[in-house]
């Protein structure tokens, strides 16, 4: 038997992680045994401890986590577990992890928008305290960040709620503003898609009016016409079990990653840069 815990099962993320992870286990002709741990304070604790539980007392042979906060040299396998563990994403550091480029590809999807002559380029994310425990989160904003200053722009980081409907009402105040954005690079798929809403409102045409890039190309972003990040995180759980099965000691070697590829799907919601017009009167 292989664990595999997540914490949410109704995400497109999370569930293409456990559906790639599962096929690959069978695969290897094991079982796997899922967990859901929601998102808490103590959510990486009670993850830990559940997997330790299976370990010790279910005949689990190692496990796949991804979304919880571990952190090198506080939360580590005990010795008496003997069981190897694999992240997937980047919210860890210190521990063997499948995950993509996310500071290079959220790089690249600004300087599209910077290629197509955009110069006021806002970036959607979550709350800088969100943040500071997933650096998947952290390795996207500096990616934008980098790619604003290597062409002499200011960053301009707008922060809210990590779903889609905080990302519509944030951009609602933004787009009614004199000197709104032009060009959007949203952390996520469901954040892009707020946006765009949101500019739909104000009669705003997306990839005339405001080009937006979100990232991930879950199936919305197909519906909603949506440049962005195409990962496939059902690949990467697959990767995690064969990483776990490739070695099974406790002690995988921290440092060793497998970067997984990603791309930029240009879509009809980003188009050239329009010239600077009077925004006063959506200001009114």
């Amino acid at each position: 038997m292989i664990s595999i815990a997540v914490p949410a099962i109704d995400r497109w993320y999370f569930m293409e992680i456990v559906r790639g992870a599962e096929q690959r286990t069978r695969a290897h002709g094991h079982e796997p045994r899922l967990h859901r741990v929601e998102l808490s304070d103590d959510s990486t604790a009670v993850a830990t401890a559940t997997i330790r539980e299976d370990f010790v007392e279910n005949d689990s042979i190692g496990a796949v986590v991804a979304g919880f906060r571990y952190r090198a040299g506080v939360q580590t396998v005990e010795t008496s577990w003997a069981r190897p563990i694999v992240l997937v994403g980047g919210s860890a550091l210190g521990f063997p992890t499948v995950m993509i480029d996310d500071l290079t590809a959220a790089r690249s999807a600004t300087e599209h928008l910077r290629g197509l002559g955009h110069t006021r380029i806002a970036h959607f994310t979550a709350s800088m305290e969100h943040q500071a425990g997933h650096l998947i989160l952290r390795r996207r904003a500096k990616g934008y960040r980098l790619a604003m200053e290597a062409g002499g722009l200011e960053p301009v980081v707008i922060e809210h709620g990590l779903d889609q409907t905080s990302a519509r009402e944030v951009a609602r105040r933004v787009l009614q503003g004199v000197s709104r954005p032009t060009a959007v690079f949203a952390v996520t798929d469901d954040i892009a898609i707020g946006v765009l809403e949101a500019a739909r409102g104000f009669d705003l045409q997306p990839g005339r009016d405001l080009s937006v890039v979100g990232f991930n190309d879950q199936p919305e972003a197909l519906a909603a016409d949506l440049t962005t990040v195409r990962i496939r995180p059902a690949e990467m759980g697959a990767a995690a079990i064969d990483m776990l099965l490739s070695g099974l000691t406790p002690e995988l070697d921290p440092t060793r990653s497998h970067l997984h590829p990603s791309s930029l799907i240009t879509r009809g919601s980003t188009g050239p840069a329009l010239a600077p017009v009077n925004r006063n009167s959506m200001a009114s």
